[in-house]
């Protein structure tokens, strides 16, 4: 019993690391339907068609109507299921070049967004929150609002704002995503954020799910990185203390200097000073992340070229 639970997690690992097999079509040829062209192959190379598309059935209803919601070819459904049981694996597919089998990612995160809001409405979740911006912060107030009340891009402003830079300072030398640029951070703190939203309404429900976010943050930058669990977990907590450096510096920034400029209040200059020492953190915390990480790389360099030399 032991040896077939051992068997089938290792089996589940590597489904994990490499879900998908590929088959070249067995025929020698075949003849598009759409163009006419004889070809080699699973896919016309004229106009793009299946070789193996048949005529108009049951199948093709469902696949027509199942296709509105991302749930037909590159499916969304499938999609957010990979993003559960192999998140990190499934991010690093996409920014390294396996897209064909991903559905897209800021696409998927405002179809969420949608489903998951309109789906609270129904729960009777739509109710007034208290606030918790004193009075005085009305610019943050309104974005807050403006967050809520349109979750997908709400979401993708603040993620891809507060943890894109944090991100790639700390995980830039990592041993499986080594060097990734900005643009791929963008694209995985989009699957963070659909992945945030998903459980964060499923917290509503069951209020236990809330505490599975902070776990799957390690486990998708654990398997996206590659870093130990030490390693991703001390990362992952310098780059929220720097996101928490750069909302608060938002946040006095906004309700300080915008708000207040035109004011007679003198106060406002005083206060908005906070920004500069904050500032300096938050550039000290991605900066000693950074050193971290380069030297942690020149390490495992050297040591691999040593193993080699031998």
């Amino acid at each position: 019993m032991n040896l077939n639970i051992k068997e089938r997690y290792r089996r589940f690992r590597a489904w994990q690391e490499s879900p998908f097999r590929y088959a070249m079509n067995e025929d020698p040829t075949h003849r598009c339907r759409n163009c006419g062209r004889e070809y080699a192959g699973n896919f016309c190379p004229c106009c793009g068609q299946k070789a193996t598309l048949g005529g108009v059935n049951w199948s093709s209803v469902r696949a027509g109507v199942m296709d509105i919601w991302g749930a037909g070819t590159r499916s969304m459904t499938y999609t957010l299921w990979q993003l559960f049981w192999r998140p990190g694996y499934l991010i690093r597919d996409y920014i390294s070049g396996k897209r064909q089998v991903s559905f897209p990612p800021v696409k998927m995160l405002i179809i969420v967004a949608l489903i998951c809001s309109l789906a609270s409405n129904l729960l009777g979740d739509g109710e007034s929150k208290e606030t918790f911006i004193r009075e005085g912060w009305e610019a943050v107030e309104t974005f807050f609002n403006w967050t809520e009340e349109n979750q997908g891009w709400g979401m993708l402003v603040t993620y891809s704002m507060l943890l894109l830079l944090p991100t790639w300072a700390l995980f830039h030398h990592s041993p499986r995503c080594t060097a990734h640029v900005l643009p791929q951070g963008f694209f995985i703190q989009v699957y963070l954020a659909t992945q945030v939203l998903v459980l964060a309404f499923l917290s509503n429900l069951f209020w236990y799910i809330g505490w599975m976010i902070p776990l799957y943050f390690i486990i998708t930058y654990h398997q996206l990185f590659g870093y130990g669990l030490w390693g991703t977990v001390w990362r992952l907590g310098l780059g929220f203390v720097a996101a928490g450096f750069m909302m608060t510096m938002i946040l006095l920034s906004v309700t300080d200097i915008i708000v207040r400029a035109g004011s007679q209040n003198p106060e406002w200059l005083q206060k908005s000073m906070v920004v500069v020492p904050l500032g300096i953190c938050y550039v000290a915390v991605l900066a000693l992340g950074y050193a971290i990480g380069r030297r942690t790389q020149k390490r495992r360099l050297k040591a691999h070229a040593s193993e080699a030399g031998e």
